[in-house]
């Protein structure tokens, strides 16, 4: 590297950090505006310093939303500085994604600072863009990745501990090892497992969300002051829930008809009203749904749909109640009297 291009590390920690003056943030600026290489630097030391616990203090009470704020208005204050010199600083056109990593990385820190994770294991992120997308944990566990989600995991498990940190949402097929328990850490709260298989939604400012495929979960929230714990028991069929506000974690004893939709396309519809199986339909096909006549909406539908199209299942649904399904200016409208035969 050009001996010109040279900074002090020190001089990026601060800036890091947040508590570098104006004059060396244009002074940072500069030096990223330079090179590709320069910005790649910085990249490399934030995920260095977030990995080994360098950041001081250490973030012990993990806010990623408020990680993510902060990564974004950084970045912006970068921008500014360098709009004089030509060009746009550190933007990327995937910066959501990106800063939702450095916030999965700073739950990492937290899980390190707790004593779960090692200053000396490798971690590695597992991440999501536009697509699910699916891989293998080092145990043979196996992950898929909603969209705009990311996974951090140590490079390999070691005895006694399985650990992993969520930011968004994933389904985990989990395998069996009663003597190491495998513990996924979202948000505020925690799931455990032994060998089974689930969902955890766990998206900034919308709480915690697990639904239980197969098997048996914990859901537990451990109070960082006080180190009171909450748990609650989740089997198959069932959902449990921690609120953003809330300590205590919650049973639902059943699942959404549209909770796994977005990893296999399964609806799963139980005696549900069918207002609210147009609500659903609409959101997950992203298509306008009309409900025409006395009574209708309140007919209950039983019926299980894997990948078929919306055509097909309007369809399906206007047989079942002796409907009429017309399609106008992109609008599906089922019209009727009355719910006719109901599906059982």
């Amino acid at each position: 590297m050009n001996q010109n291009d040279h900074i002090e590390e020190q001089l990026l920690l601060q800036y890091l950090l947040g508590k570098a003056d104006p004059v060396d943030q244009r002074k940072i600026g500069e030096w990223l505006n330079k090179s590709e290489a320069n910005r790649k630097k910085l990249e490399r030391l934030e995920v260095l310093w977030l990995e080994t616990g360098k950041l001081v203090p250490p973030p012990v009470a993990v806010d990623t939303a408020a990680a993510w704020k902060r990564f974004d208005k950084r970045i912006e204050a970068l921008d500014d500085t360098a709009s004089g010199n030509g060009g746009r600083i550190l933007r990327m056109r995937t910066l959501s994604w990106v800063a939702g990593i450095a916030a999965v990385l700073m739950l990492a820190l937290g899980f390190w600072w707790f004593g779960l994770f090692s200053p000396e294991e490798e971690f590695k992120v597992f991440a999501s863009m536009e697509e699910v997308v699916t891989d293998t944990l080092p145990d043979g566990s196996v992950v898929t990745l909603n969209r705009n989600s990311s996974l951090v995991y140590p490079g390999q498990f070691t005895s006694g501990k399985r650990e992993v940190t969520l930011l968004g949402e994933a389904f985990f097929q989990v395998t069996p090892d009663p003597a190491n328990p495998f513990v996924v850490q979202a948000g505020k709260a925690g799931i455990r497992v032994t060998g089974t298989s689930f969902d955890v939604k766990a998206y900034p400012d919308e709480g915690v969300e697990v639904t239980v495929s197969t098997g048996e979960v914990k859901l537990f929230r451990i109070h960082q002051q006080t180190g009171d714990s909450a748990s609650v028991t989740l089997t198959a069929g069932m959902k449990g829930a921690l609120a953003v506000d809330s300590e205590q974690p919650a049973v639902d004893p059943e699942q959404g008809p549209d909770d796994l939709f977005w990893m296999n396309g399964t609806l799963e519809f139980r005696q549900i009203q069918l207002s609210e199986v147009v609500e659903i339909l609409s959101k997950n096909y992203h298509v306008a749904i009309q409900l025409s006549g006395e009574g209708i909406s309140s007919c209950r539908l039983t019926a299980s749909f894997t990948g078929e199209p919306i055509e097909l299942i309007l369809q399906v649904i206007s047989d079942t109640f002796g409907m009429t399904l017309d399609t106008s200016n992109g609008i599906y409208r089922l019209s009727g009297n009355g719910c006719g035969e109901t599906i059982n």
